[in-house]
């Protein structure tokens, strides 16, 4: 795989993850919206399990969201650190 290619996955997998993330965040507020209508209905318990359900998968998906986010990042920064160090460490010792 060349390095094109490699940065054009790379952009596709990030877009990939940010879209279906937030498809997540609309579709478990909108899910969740929806508990207080059966709260009006008379469903209380209903309500109050999915709510409880709901509120569970949106932690979990933002947390792991901003884990993978904190750490991809991270990790580049450090390779691009790491880099300039070699580059630096190349220059000094041509020049």
């Amino acid at each position: 795989m060349t390095d094109k290619e490699q940065k054009r996955y790379n952009s596709m997998l990030t877009t990939f993850t940010k879209r279906a993330v937030f498809a997540i965040l609309v579709l478990t507020l909108i899910d969740l919206q929806l508990s207080y209508i059966l709260a009006f209905l008379g469903k209380e318990q209903i309500a109050e399990n999915l709510s409880s359900t709901i509120a569970t998968v949106i932690i979990g998906v933002m947390i792991g969201y901003f884990m993978k986010a904190l750490f991809e990042t991270f990790f580049e920064k450090r390779e691009e650190r790491l880099n300039k160090e070699l580059k630096n460490t190349e220059d000094i010792s041509n020049g």
